[in-house]
Formats: structure tokens, sequence, C-alpha cells
């Protein structure tokens, strides 16, 4: 059935919002800002449960229904919009915290790409919209927005905003009302602010170390009194357990000790564990930034918790952000340290900038001053520069001062073995490090050079001390057995015998390696075995092909072992072929049946082809058959209007009346279509409201004229059809 609209008018939809809200996220406006009504659905569809759906008409409305520095994503239709440029700078001027996403033609792309390339803007997405792209952008979107809010700080709230359950409404010009309710505090249990003395108490340093106490106590009681001494096999010590001097141990950031009190649930995902750790420690970082612990303490400054966030996340927007505005502040630190004389806070944040990013432009300038003050200096730039673990800068600085002899002989061979030593713990404190992560994405042995197996191998050779290696190597020993045995029970040999080679270089004993080889060995016993039964089914399918037994005999056909077969070996190569076979075959019985008039034969045919699979010379032999059934009940044959091609289009009178009095219904009309195309026999099958509208409808319908259709001789035929009419006043 056809639904024929006269002039109506779209209804706004708003998407709904996810049931569950998430944790420690938090929620941003979205507003998409445009006229066109099928665009709401269309984005509303990838929304996530982060994102409230907002309706706005008009950038005019955006500003007027938003407050200054609010933050929010929005999605403007910028479609035939001529003053593009006015409108950035202007939502610009308004918010700054603004995450923009350019909705626009797909030819338009080339003349977004400067604003992205600038920042103005986060993607330009093409209409009709793409799913993968409008969710990719509306994730980055996201993080573009937490990260402008975490850079710039919160802004006082929208007056007469205090209730956040209240109701807010926005009209249209001409339509309904929509109503919208702003759940946000209701969904996350929080308030709206936090109270400047709330915030400047929050003392985290001091909370983080007593958490992170807190934290090791508990662990290393429950280890001591859950462990089975036989149940993860002893390790053998690293190859340079003798080494002197003790690797420094991998950062824990305070942020992550302080949060373990909450840590995620068991049964989270390994990809929702690594997220609620990051957003964990991106949470921690900007309380750092906001009590100005930009680098200092070593494991519970900003600079150490962006870091670890960014060794579990390397793409993370809200992290990377971060490290940005990192920089600016130290090099101001920098710029003031120098005109204060301070040169070990200089050097120290210098170098601490050029850690975070070695090509940054302001670096020059710096390096070129520090130049010029480098007799003041000393060795001070050498070991700020070690410190920082900016080992090829420092390694320059030596050399220059040995060729200008401007440090001692017995300064710099100190320096040089403060370097190496330097160098060598930096080293094994992030490969443990990475061991760590890897550990908690459930890396362990992909991909090959980014996993927990390699980097356990690269710390082992970079002279790790036993210790460190001993309570890693156990618990990934302990999983990758787990894994060994989970691959095993799910017939996955191949990855079995992977992860048996990792275990056998990791030094597990050789009673544990034995017992998987002899699981893996019965597997692949009976794989072989299976693999020899399935080349059976297909030599049968064949046979019975060959033989004419397309369905039957009921238990010795081609049908009945092709099924066996799909059963047992889904993944079967020769599976796509037989099938295409066997449903060739069944469909030429099939049209056989058709010619020689058993119908209940030919549909029960038909049947079977289909149940395998779609195939156009079924699709064609049903009509055939549909055909061959009307013309033995003697009924004409009913078909979709919109199967039909017109030849003159549909012109609906609205009657004045209705018209004046806004009135709005629907007559649905049955008709034929005769051989030449004509349409006669029109009827009311259902109006309403009634008495008002038949007339304007049958009327139209009967001015209409369609191509004749034809039966599957190509002879022109009568056809019946039906057509629903809308009437609908616009506004």
């Amino acid at each position: 059935m056809t639904n024929a609209t006269a002039k109506q008018n779209p209804t706004s939809t708003l998407a709904g919002e996810e049931s569950t809200p998430p944790a420690k996220r938090r929620k941003f406006d979205a507003y998409l800002v445009t006229l066109d009504d099928e665009l709401w659905p269309q984005v509303g569809a990838h929304l996530t449960q982060r994102l409230n759906h907002r309706q706005i008409d008009s950038i005019e409305e955006l500003v007027n229904a938003t407050s200054p520095g609010e933050a929010a994503v929005v999605l403007w239709d910028a479609r035939g919009a001529a003053d593009q440029s006015d409108v950035l700078a202007r939502l610009a001027a308004h918010s700054p915290r603004f995450a923009l996403i350019a909705l626009d033609v797909a030819e338009s792309a080339a003349g977004w790409a400067p604003e992205v390339d600038r920042g103005q803007i986060v993607a330009h997405v093409a209409v009709p919209l793409d799913a993968q792209r409008i969710e990719t952008a509306l994730a980055g979107a996201y993080d573009e927005a937490s990260a402008r809010l975490a850079l710039l700080g919160e802004v006082t709230p929208r007056e007469g905003r205090g209730s956040r359950d209240r109701e807010r409404k926005v009209a249209r010009d001409g339509a309904p009302q929509i109503t919208v309710f702003d759940n946000e505090a209701a969904e996350t249990g929080q308030p709206e602010e936090q109270s400047a003395s709330e915030r400047k108490g929050s003392g985290f340093p001091v909370i983080a170390i007593v958490g992170a106490l807190a934290v090791v106590l508990v662990a290393a009681a429950a280890y001591v009194v859950l462990r089975r001494p036989d149940a993860v096999p002893a390790l053998p010590p690293s190859v340079d357990a003798g080494r002197a001097a003790k690797a420094a141990a991998p950062a824990v950031p305070a942020g992550r000790a302080a949060s373990a009190a909450t840590e995620p649930a068991a049964d989270l995902t390994p990809a929702a564990a690594i997220e609620e750790k990051v957003d964990a420690l991106i949470s921690a970082a900007q309380v750092a930034m906001r009590d100005r612990h930009f680098i200092e303490p070593s494991e519970g400054s900003a600079l150490s918790l962006y870091r670890s966030a960014l060794l579990l996340a390397p793409g993370n927007g809200e992290a990377q952000q971060g490290m940005k505005r990192l920089s600016e502040i130290l090099v101001d630190r920098v710029q003031t340290a120098l005109d204060e004389k301070q040169f070990d806070a200089a050097l120290q944040a210098l170098e601490t900038v050029r850690s975070i990013d070695s090509s940054d432009p302001r670096l020059p300038a710096l390096d070129e001053r520090i130049a010029k003050m480098r007799d003041e200096l000393g060795p001070a730039e050498i070991v700020a520069a070690v410190n920082a673990q900016n080992f090829d800068r420092a390694t320059q600085l030596i050399d220059q001062a040995a060729r200008a002899k401007s440090i001692s002989e017995s300064k710099l061979a100190q320096l040089r073995d403060d370097l190496r030593r330097h160098f060598a713990d930096s080293d094994v404190s992030r490969l443990l490090a990475l061991i760590d992560a890897r550990l908690e994405q459930d890396q362990l042995i992909d991909p090959a050079n980014d996993s927990a197996v390699a980097y356990f191998a690269q710390a082992r050779k970079a002279g790790a001390i036993a210790g460190d290696l001993q309570t890693r190597g156990r618990e990934l020993v302990r999983r990758l057995i787990q894994d060994a045995h989970k691959a095993v029970d799910e017939r996955r040999v191949a990855d079995a015998d992977r992860i048996t080679a990792a275990l056998r270089g990791l030094g597990t004993p050789p009673a544990t390696i034995a017992g998987l080889q002899r699981d893996i060995g019965a597997v692949r016993a009976q794989q072989v075995q299976k693999q020899s039964e399935q080349s059976r089914m297909v030599d049968l399918v064949k046979s019975r092909l060959a033989l004419g037994n397309v369905t039957g005999p009921e238990n010795d056909s081609a049908l009945y072992y092709l099924a066996e077969l799909r059963s047992t070996d889904p993944q079967n190569p020769a599976l796509g072929e037989l099938t295409r076979a066997v449903q060739s075959q069944i469909i030429a019985q099939a049209g056989n049946a058709v010619d020689s008039a058993d119908l209940t034969q030919a549909e029960g045919l038909l049947q079977l082809a289909g149940s395998l699979g779609n195939s156009p010379e079924a699709d064609a032999l049903a009509q055939r058959l549909r055909s061959a059934k009307t013309a033995a009940s003697g009924a004409l044959p009913e078909v979709a209007e919109t199967s039909l091609t017109r030849l003159r289009a549909l012109d609906v009178e609205y009657p004045g009346g209705a018209l004046q009095k806004k009135i709005q219904g629907t007559v649905e009309l049955g008709y034929v279509v005769t051989p030449k195309g004509a349409v006669t026999d029109i009827k009311v099958l259902d109006a309403n409201p009634s008495g008002i509208f038949e007339t304007a409808a049958t009327k139209a319908i009967s001015r209409l004229r369609y191509k004749p259709s034809v039966d599957d001789r190509g002879k022109p035929i009568a056809v019946s059809t039906k057509m629903l009419v809308i009437f609908r006043p616009s506004t």
C-alpha cells in the first residue's frame, strides 16, 4: 500500500537516551541546529548516554538558549549557509567551550578542511549522514568539549537553571511544541555545582598517597591469604638478577591509587575497564592541574597522570589537550624562572616541555636564551635534561661541554655515568609500565611487538631485577594458561600453539607445557577425524546431485547431506558452491511443476529453495506461480501500487471548505488498472473523516495512467491495487 501525502508537515521527534547513565563521565548538551526534521532521528540514533539531545532551529536561537562559555556539542546544519565564517566567529566568541560539527553536502568537504585544521570545527560530516562518520564525529566532539572544559574551567550556570529537572519548552512556528526534560541530575545522582571551598579542600596528594598505601596493604594481604603455591609455576630469575642498582619501579600514579576503591566491576570487558581507568587518571590529572601540581610530585603530578592515561589510551583527546595546556604553563614558568635567575626551576620546566613535544616551536627561542646564560648554568642544564629523561639532549650537551672544556673532566665523567644509569633505569621503568598497561588491556601476546609478553622479554633483556619481573611474570603466566585452556576448549589449535610457545619462552615448568600439549594434540586428532567426515559429506552431496536425488529419499538426498554439512561445518569452503547447485536443481524441478500445473508441488519445492537463501530465479518463478494461481481462480492479480509505473502524476485538489477549517484526513481507495494502463472500478475502502475527502481522492485517482502490467509471457494484463491518500494542510 502506498501513502500519497497532500502537502504534509513533518513532525519533529527526539531520540531517547540510553537507560543506564554512564559512570564518572560528564554529560553535555548536544544541540542540533537545523530546520530539517529528517536529521533529528538520524542524529539521535547515534547519540550516546553522555549527550543530551536538544532541538534548536537557528544559530540565533542557540546563542539565546545557551550561556556564554557553556560547554556543549553543536551540530550545525550548514547547507546553503552564506555566512559560514561569520557564524563560526560568532559561536567562538559566544563560547570557546563549544565543540562544533559541520553538517553539509559531501562536495563541501574540501572547503571545511581549513576550519578542521585550525580547530574551529571538530569535523565535517556529509548529509545524508553515514553512521560510522557521525558516530566518530560525535565521539571526537565529546572528547573535545571535555578537553576544553578541563583547560578553560567551569562557568557560572545559566540563571534559572537551579532546578535540574524543570521542564524546558522549545516552540516552533506553526508546529507542535516539543517538551524536553533535563534529567541529568537525576541520572547521575550528583549536585549541579561543587563549592569553591570543597574543591579547594580536596587535599589530593595526601589522599592519593594514603589511598595508594591502603591499596598496597590490602593487595599484599589478599595475595598471602589467597595464593596457592602450586597454582602458578615459578619463573626463572632474570639473566642479570645480580645487578647492583635496582631499576625504578613502574610509576603508579596517585590518581590511580586514589580511585582503587572504585575499581570497575569484574564483569566489565577489558576495553570498558581501561576506559574507567583512563577516566579516573584524567580526572585526577585535572585536579592536579587545578592544585598546581604540574610536574611534582613525580607520581601524583598532572604530567605523570596524563602520561599514564596516554600509555593506556594513546589517542585520548582529553589527555592530549591536557599535555598541550601543561606545555603552555611550563613555557611561562621557564620565562619567569629565567627572569628571576631560578635556573634549576627554569631548566626543569624547559626539559619537561621538550619531553612532551621535542618539536615545540617555542623551544628554539628558549634554547637560545639559555645558551647566552650557559656560563652561569654550569652542569645544571645537563642534569635537568637527564632528570627529564631527554637523554639525546643530555648527550648533546655533554659533548658540547667537552668540546668547549667548560666542565672539568671528572665532572663530565660523573655526568656520563649518571646519564647511563638514568637511561637504563628509565628504559626498564618504561618497559615495566608497558607490561602493566598491556596486562590491564588484556593484550597478552597480540600484537606481537606491543604485548605484555614482548615487553616482558625486553625488560628481562634490559636488566630488570628478578623481584620486578617475578610478580608480573606470575600474573602473565596465570592468564596465559587460562587463555590456552580456553583456546583448547574452543578448538582453536593455532592460538593454543602460539600461547604455549609464549609460555615456554617465559620459563613455564615443563610439566605444565606437556599437559597443554597433550590437550592440544587430542583436539588436533579430533579435528583431523572431523575433517575426514566432512570430506565424506561433500562427496555424498555431489554424488546424489549426479544421481538426481535432490530432495529424496528423505535421509539419502543431496538436500539431506547438505544440511548435515551446514550444521557440522558451517565454514566449509565447498558449502557455497554446493548450496547453489542444490538450490538450482530444486528451482528447475519447481519450474517443471508449474509447467505441468502441479502448483502444490511447485510451491513446496520453492519453499525448500528459499530455505537455502535468496535467489533471483526463485523470485521470478514465485511470480509465475502466483500468476498461475490467479489464472486458476479467475481473480485479478493484486499488486502493490509502488510496483506499477505511473505515466501521469497524482494531482490531488484539497477541498476548499476543509482547507479553510484546516481539517485533515485519509481516504483508502481500491481500483483496477486495465491492460491499457487506465484506471477503472474505483472503490472507497475507508475514509476518515467520512463524507469530506472521498470525491477529491476518487477524482485524482481516476486521472492516473500507468504503464500496462504484463504476465510471464509478456502479455498485458489487468491488475488490482490500492492507494492511501492523506490530506494534511501545510503550516
